[in-house]
């Protein structure tokens, strides 16, 4: 019996054609038109960011990242720009590289320029409201010219003439409206360490506080 209902209605139905099937689905097309809403399946894999900064003197990174008006400030300044480009996405976590250029002034008058891979997460709850991500990295900085704010971070301990090779750390975090999250507004701590001696018996560092702007498209 339930198989001649099922004829039955199959009968009465008729024909399925073309046009009663709905429209396939497709990926959402990217505008690259610059003040365009972009869908939230967007996920653009290129970057630029351009930013500036002062320098926070000897002030150590732990003090700036959760009290940054406390930062000893006006020794130097860094103006820079960095391209980026994700390399992987896991959930709400992304891998990006990344590599800047810079220059630093008045005190060292040096560019400086650095590679790094970036670790972001993106899963806030309120991101309906403000989009926001965090980052932390970790690379290899260069400068032409050691600043005295390194070198003077490092008379305490280990070697007082600093390395022009350092490490690369640059705590951020961004902010985007939702329906334009590819205009981000930039916080990053700019980071260059000898981490504990192991770049050339260097302690000390440097820690620039700066803001920018980064376009993903």
């Amino acid at each position: 019996m339930p198989y001649c209902l099922v004829v039955a209605l199959m009968c009465a139905a008729g024909p399925v054609l073309a046009s009663d099937l709905p429209p396939p689905l497709t990926a959402p097309i990217y505008d690259s038109s610059l003040f365009a809403k972009q869908p939230l399946a967007v996920d653009p894999q290129w970057a630029v960011h351009v930013f500036a900064g002062v320098s926070a003197g000897r002030t150590r990174l732990v003090q700036l990242v959760p009290m940054p008006w406390s930062g000893d400030y006006g020794d130097n300044y860094l103006v820079a720009g960095a391209v980026s480009r994700r390399l992987l996405r896991s959930g709400n976590f992304i891998l990006e590289g990344e590599v800047g250029v810079g220059y630093r002034f008045p005190q060292a008058n040096a560019p400086e320029g650095w590679a790094a891979l970036f670790l972001r997460y993106d899963g806030f709850v309120w991101n309906h409201i403000v989009f926001t991500t965090i980052a932390i990295s970790t690379g290899l900085s260069f400068v032409e010219k050691v600043s005295d704010v390194e070198r003077d971070a490092g008379v305490d301990r280990g070697n007082p003439n600093g390395s022009h090779l350092l490490h690369y750390l640059a705590p951020e975090i961004t902010f985007a409206l939702p329906d334009y999250r590819q205009h981000e507004l930039v916080v990053r701590y700019h980071h260059r360490s000898g981490v504990f001696g192991t770049f050339n018996g260097v302690w000390g560092g440097s820690n620039v506080v700066t803001t920018g702007y980064r376009y993903r498209f």
